[in-house]
């Protein structure tokens, strides 16, 4: 047998209810599988452990103490709960196509966002004074246009 079955069989090996036949199997591999073995013997540790936990009585008055405690506990909401109830209940509240669009909603605007910060910072800044040299330099040059060149194509025409 394989170990991994084995050791899903070791506990009801242990409480004897295996039949006779996957005894003998669990045991010739026992034999062989160091592994196994190993596991089987924590198995009888706890085992022995619990037995003799279940033997003790609990200290008188413990049963008093446990439940006014454990209907306590039902009732008291943790802080962690308090401060994210809304998440907890956001998640169970949309459907998974309403999820989906949530998603889609704020990776759409984390995206044009850093597309509008992206373009602000690459955009080179206009400085007054060398537009207003390439103005007058621009307006030089259609004057010469105007006033030269243009009558000397005309008349080639």
């Amino acid at each position: 047998m394989v170990c991994k079955k084995i050791r899903k069989e070791l506990s009801s090996y242990l409480d004897n209810e295996l039949s006779l036949n996957k005894r003998v199997k669990i045991e010739k591999h026992l034999k062989r599988c160091t592994n196994c073995s190993y596991r089987l013997e924590q198995l009888k540790k706890i085992h022995t452990l619990t037995q003799k936990a279940l033997g003790r009585e609990p200290k008188q008055g413990f049963y008093e103490r446990l439940f006014p405690r454990l209907e306590e506990g039902e009732k008291r909401v943790g802080l962690k709960e308090k401060l994210f109830e809304w998440r907890y209940n956001w998640r169970l509240s949309l459907s998974p196509v309403g999820k989906m669009a949530v998603t889609i909603s704020v990776l759409a605007i984390i995206s044009l966002s850093l597309l509008y910060i992206w373009r602000s910072v690459s955009l080179p800044e206009i400085n007054i004074e060398v537009f207003q040299q390439e103005y007058v330099r621009y307006n030089g040059m259609s004057s010469f246009a105007e006033e030269l060149a243009l009558p000397v194509i005309l008349e080639i025409k």
